[in-house]
């Protein structure tokens, strides 16, 4: 594997852990859109719109994964969930347990 390839790869490791992220983010903030003081629309909008453009720069490089890689796609999605289902001590402690990960 070339130089540019590992840059590559890590540059699309990156990216998709923030489109994890943003998902979570947009997925808390509809738990607290009933709290009128902390949830904005416009932000949650503006989310919106950069996961999009992210999403635009991610398809090519996710159309030449393998199909029997496609799974990577649920692995995301349960990580999203992971995520979502913790507590604030979990996620803080999550390095402390198990280790830098």
């Amino acid at each position: 594997m070339t130089k540019q390839d590992d840059d590559g790869i890590k540059r699309f490791r990156e990216v998709m852990k923030l489109m994890i992220v943003l998902q979570a983010s947009l997925e808390q903030m509809d738990e607290i859109k009933d709290i009128p003081h902390l949830y904005r629309h416009d932000i949650k909008k503006s989310v919106n719109i950069l996961e999009r453009k992210l999403e635009a720069y991610l398809n090519p490089l996710l159309e030449t994964i393998p199909n029997e890689q496609e799974g990577i796609f649920m692995q995301i999605q349960r990580g999203v969930e992971q995520i979502l289902e913790s507590t604030l001590e979990e996620i803080h402690n999550f390095n402390l347990e198990d280790g830098d990960k």
